[in-house]
């Protein structure tokens, strides 16, 4: 063959090697992390801490369950929370902190005020009590949602949002996040309704220990962008290539050579 033809051809090749190597995504099987991955069941222990409940019994106030038909528990919690059931949300990956929602239905806590604080007391007919139910967790926003007992939806606290990887398990597609929740200033509508004053400041108001199982068809690690270290390594090593910078490999004794 002429030496121009074989001139040719290889521009040929090479001019149509160049834009498929260019056009290769550099992680292929890596999306942008923004799936949402539904829950499946789970639940939230609530607990609120020491010094609070101790706020709230010298008010003569006392912490109990509200169950799903608006029912007070007859007895408080000596350990000042309750334990609600996961009822639906989504979890995503904004930005390595864990976005999404989740919603706990009907349930939640109520504040009995006894009259056996400083006050005076109360006959059992004139109790005051605030029923706080349908919690709702924004994890996008860091803020935890409520609804009193005439229905108003107000926002009770925020926490800092938690990282992804700590609180994703991709194995047994599991999430386990705890929360410390600060009062906002809307929870002063609780001293309102009970004559108290305990929840102002931005004291610490609630630890939250959520437990859930994450959609058994769901690919977890692609859906919300956990890739292994393995495939990291190979996305570098994928750009390198495409840019045309020197690969370094890795010999027996460990040192780096580069070809």
């Amino acid at each position: 063959m002429p030496a121009r033809h074989l001139a040719a051809a290889a521009a040929l090749v090479l001019a149509s090697a160049v834009p498929a190597a260019a056009a290769a995504p550099a992680y292929p099987y890596q999306p942008a992390g923004s799936t949402e991955v539904p829950v499946e069941r789970g639940s939230a222990r609530l607990r609120l801490p020491p010094d609070l409940r101790s706020a709230l019994k010298e008010d003569g106030v006392v912490v109990a369950g509200v169950d799903a038909k608006g029912r007070i528990s007859p007895r408080g919690h000596s350990g000042g929370g309750t334990t609600l059931r996961l009822t639906g949300g989504a979890v995503t990956n904004s930005g390595g902190k864990l976005g999404g929602e989740l919603r706990f239905g009907k349930a939640g806590l109520a504040l009995v005020a006894t009259g056996s604080g400083p006050g005076g007391t109360q006959s059992r007919s004139s109790r005051k009590s605030v029923k706080v139910t349908r919690f709702e967790v924004d994890l996008g926003h860091g803020i935890l949602t409520a609804a009193l007992h005439n229905g108003t939806r107000f926002t009770l606290g925020t926490f800092p949002r938690p990282a992804t990887r700590s609180a994703v398990n991709t194995k047994t597609r599991s999430l386990r996040v705890d929360l410390t929740i600060k009062a906002t200033a809307s929870a002063a509508r609780l001293d309102a309704a009970l004559g108290t004053h305990c929840f102002t400041g931005h004291r610490p108001l609630l630890h939250a220990r959520i437990v859930a199982s994450l959609e058994r068809s769901v690919d977890v690690r692609t859906a919300l962008n956990l890739g292994q270290p393995r495939r990291d390594a190979d996305r570098a090593r994928t750009r390198s290539v495409v840019s045309g910078a020197p690969v370094p490999r890795m010999p027996v004794s460990g040192v780096p050579l580069f070809r």
